[in-house]
């Protein structure tokens, strides 16, 4: 078996809509466990959390998401290869994904598949302790410490978020008088403008810098 199991799953239309979609709005989700949670990603961005609902009992997980063009993703684990303690379960709808973490029932049972009947349960513990999983490669992969990696990712922030983010960590290591550039070049270009050249900036009043093809006006 090979170390991570990937599923493609077209969403399901709402009644009444075509069902063809561009191939941009397939959805695929994968899974990987370690010795006490069985780990379900959905790859989707931009998901509202409202717009989430996910049920889990001992044997099944149901997940409904309206997806951001409007149409639905539905994704239907019935009955789970085996049983799962729901009050310890939990999600996190993040910015490009979807994370669904089912803690087993059963520790160190070392799941064969997602759902269905599993011939090739077995132990997931080896020898000297490490979490191994089944796989082609001659090398055993180290899945506890898989995890300690993946629950120290933090979702990387885009855009403007990203852009303030920068800004804040140039503003915290910088010196007096390049916090001052910023500062004053910021508020007096009406934010379109940010020097941390103070020896330029403490000569005059910034002005507003409009992007190309737009024309800035005054606030009232």
């Amino acid at each position: 078996m090979s170390e991570n199991t990937s599923t493609t799953t077209n969403p399901t239309p709402q009644n009444n809509q075509s069902n063809v979609f561009l191939p941009q709005s397939r959805v695929r989700h994968e899974w990987y466990q370690n010795e006490n949670y069985v780990n379900i990603s959905i790859f989707i961005k931009n998901v509202k959390k409202e717009t989430v609902k996910i049920d889990v009992n001992e044997r099944l997980v149901s997940v409904s998401i309206k997806l951001p063009m409007g149409s639905d993703y539905s994704l239907e684990l019935d009955p789970l290869a085996h049983e799962i303690i729901p009050s310890e379960s939990k999600y996190e709808v993040l910015s490009t994904k979807i994370e669904i973490k089912l803690k087993k029932a059963q520790p160190g049972v070392k799941w064969g598949v997602l759902e269905g009947e599993d011939s090739l349960a077995g132990t997931i513990s080896s020898g000297d302790g490490k979490l191994t999983y089944p796989s082609s490669s001659r090398k055993a992969k180290n899945w506890d410490e898989l995890e300690r990696e993946i629950s120290k990712e933090k979702e990387k922030p885009e855009g403007e978020e990203a852009l303030n983010a920068l800004f804040q960590q140039i503003y915290s290591n910088a010196d007096d008088d390049t916090k001052r550039a910023m500062l004053k070049s910021y508020t007096e270009s009406s934010g379109t403008c940010l020097s941390t050249n103070w020896s330029e900036v403490k000569k005059g009043k910034v002005e507003t810098k409009a992007p190309e093809g737009m024309v800035a006006k005054k606030v009232m």
